[in-house]
């Protein structure tokens, strides 16, 4: 039934796709399919998409193929977002990377695929859970605020079907399907709903900035060449709210990797680089919502960390 979450829905062409579950592609054929063209060295399915490292010319490359139509929308909207951002923010004079688009197409005329140059690197956290978080990430913190400043004020466009729509509204819509679709008894057992009111009293202060959308520790890369490298951008867009990339990243810190002290790390740099609390209190709330029902869909849900973000968050506010 949690399938049909609206969180994880999107409208293409007239049709309600979801974006959220992917399915299983038979890797021989996937392979088959490339091995004309590059030199397949791996592949394997990684949930929503399946990933290979191919090689062409004594260079190694990245695919990602998605698995649905859905989930394909997101992946030609991470292909325009490389795009953009390298146009942008040419590599010869920027310390900050995303991957370089080197193809794109569909798989069987339906299935979008990209590939990319592989970075050659370590991520600051190799997996989305409770981990024990070395000092490395905690020194780059600044370099980190620095990225997500230089994404706000990048000149994006038409990345998202919800850039037609009012930054705000946008941003108000998608923080109301998420906390609809956590489980009623959840809502009401945590009190969730003083987080709707803080996001819907304090929305019309923020400005409209653009966005990477999955800011996290697990998705930037020290290069080896000594650049910050980010990847998977299938949630850009030209049209968000200010300081929602660095708020993402905080909550995610807090809650998925239960560190709650490099949280308030990241929140004293902040406030020394004067930034406004109350337009980030308002990101964070909406994180808070968005943990939640990340956490409810969870085969053994635990909201210890979730309540405890929830609390952080209202005594900031």
């Amino acid at each position: 039934m949690r399938n049909e979450l609206k969180a994880f829905q999107i409208e293409i062409a007239g049709k309600i796709l979801n974006y959220r579950l992917g399915k299983q592609l038979n890797l021989d054929r996937v392979r088959a399919f490339f091995e004309d063209r590059y030199k397949v060295r791996k592949i394997w399915s990684a949930g929503r998409h399946v990933l290979g490292i191919l090689e062409k010319n004594n260079e190694n490359l990245f695919l990602k193929l998605a698995t649905t139509e859905g989930i394909s929308a997101l992946t030609k909207n991470e292909y325009k977002w490389n795009e953009q951002f390298n146009k942008l923010l040419p590599r010869e004079r920027s310390k900050f990377w995303v991957p370089r688009n080197i193809e794109c197409g569909l798989y069987k005329n339906e299935l979008f695929y990209l590939i990319t140059d592989k970075f050659v690197g370590e991520l600051l956290i190799k997996q989305p859970k409770k981990s024990v978080t070395s000092n490395k990430l905690s020194n780059l913190l600044p370099f980190i605020i620095k990225f997500s400043e230089l994404i706000q004020e990048l000149n994006i466009s038409k990345l998202s079907r919800e850039e037609a729509i009012d930054y705000r509204e946008a941003f108000l819509t998608k923080t109301k399907s998420w906390y609809k679709d956590i489980p009623q008894y959840i809502k009401e057992k945590n009190k969730i709903g003083h987080l709707l009111k803080i996001v819907e009293n304090g929305i019309s202060q923020l400005q409209k900035k653009t966005r990477h959308g999955d800011f996290t520790p697990w998705h930037l890369m020290k290069l080896k060449t000594g650049q910050l490298g980010l990847i998977d951008g299938e949630h850009a867009m030209g049209n968000g709210v200010e300081y929602y990339d660095i708020g993402y990243f905080i909550q995610r810190v807090f809650s998925v990797l239960e560190n709650q002290d490099l949280a308030e790390e990241i929140l004293s740099l902040l406030i020394k680089s004067e930034y406004k609390m109350k337009k980030l209190i308002v990101i964070l709330a909406a994180r808070a919502i968005g943990g939640f029902l990340d956490e409810s869909l969870k085969s053994s849900p635990n909201y210890e960390f979730s309540n405890k973000f929830k609390n952080w968050v209202i005594r900031l506010n």
